[in-house]
């Protein structure tokens, strides 16, 4: 104690003030120092609480089915949930995507170019004129190469000044919806066990043809066709087999015609050939029915058993045979049974 009573006693004035000042700085920095770890702390529980808001967040629209993103001018992925990167590759690798590499990415790097165009043409559009697109449908595909039908909403992202930063999209896939509403339409027009046109297509399709015939001087020709005893299929094979039969003649009809022609299905085992545009001279006209004829009556098995199923057929062209589709039809459908009189399996021509 002495000795530091006598050290202090040695201390000048001015330096006496000066410990002081560096006392009161020490003080100083140790409060700063206090306050700074309580600022650190008070940032540290506010990224935490940033962190877990960001998780939650996202946690919540990975649970949404529907997509859900946001891009930014360029049309960048910024924000994406998990419906977005299902089923998605990326095109150049062919690698399944995840969130976190979607992330800066482009539809460039999910879709061929063309499609991938498409859809910032549109972004553009959107981001250019500030008008949203509500419930657009939009066609890609699954990654399996499926079809895939979504209903896409996207509208431009502002900032707190009204200025447009991006977009952001909402997709909703309706592809089930889509197959549902296509089977529904094809079921209307088409027959349900062969797929072929029923009747109410044939007639359309007929009358488009006379329409389109009489306006260039064309020809149409009608051929009816009914299967020879064909109930003694049903018989000896069942419901079951006669559908089988019917399905195989469909098809062997439809082989034989050109991709303009049209074979429908009426009922039961009545088929008839529409063709638009059928070959003027009455020779070339005869081969291909002559050809339809033997093509069906080609063998078939069937439950185990091969026969031959043969068909017959009458022939009515416009404008020779009438004008209108109900005198068309008539005057085949009364050639096909002149044909059954005349002993099956055969054609015959409309008479005057």
């Amino acid at each position: 104690m002495a000795g530091q009573k006598a050290a202090a006693s040695l201390m000048t004035p001015a330096e006496m003030v000066a410990e002081a000042n560096i006392a009161d700085q020490i003080q100083d920095l140790l409060q700063m120092s206090e306050r700074l770890h309580g600022d650190l702390a008070d940032g540290r529980d506010a990224l935490k609480r940033a962190t877990e808001e960001r998780d939650h967040l996202l946690a919540l629209i990975n649970q949404v089915p529907d997509q859900l993103f946001v891009k930014d001018l360029d049309s960048r992925f910024l924000v994406a949930n998990e419906a977005v990167v299902a089923d998605k590759s990326f095109i150049a690798t062919g690698k399944p995507v995840t969130v976190e590499e979607l992330i800066g990415k482009t539809d460039f790097d999910l879709f061929a170019a063309p499609v991938a165009q498409e859809f910032r043409n549109i972004e553009l559009q959107i981001m250019q004129s500030g008008q949203p697109m509500l419930s657009m449908t939009e066609h890609n595909a699954y990654a399996d190469g499926r079809p895939k039908w979504v209903s896409m909403t996207k509208a431009p992202l502002r900032d707190r000044n009204g200025v447009i930063t991006g977009l952001v999209g909402v997709a909703h896939d309706v592809t089930l919806r889509k197959e549902a509403e296509d089977r529904v339409r094809f079921m209307a027009h088409h027959d349900v066990l062969t797929g072929l046109p029923n009747r109410a297509l044939l007639l359309d399709r007929l009358d488009q043809a006379i329409l389109q015939a009489g306006e260039s001087g064309r020809t149409v020709a009608i051929v009816f066709l009914d299967l020879d005893n064909f109930k003694w299929v049903n018989d000896t094979l069942g419901h079951h087999g006669g559908d089988t039969l019917l399905s195989i003649v469909s098809a062997r009809v439809a082989v034989c015609l050109r991709a303009t022609d049209t074979v429908a299905r009426l009922g039961g085992d009545e088929f008839v050939i529409l063709l638009p545009d059928p070959p003027q001279a009455i020779d070339r006209l005869i081969h291909l029915v002559e050809r339809v004829r033997k093509c069906v009556a080609e063998p078939v098995e069937i439950a185990g058993r091969i026969f031959s199923v043969t068909t017959s057929l009458g022939v009515a062209r416009f404008p020779l045979d009438g004008r209108g589709r109900d005198e068309l039809l008539a005057k085949a459908d009364a050639a096909m049974y002149r044909s059954k009189r005349m002993g099956r399996n055969m054609f015959s021509l409309a008479e005057a």
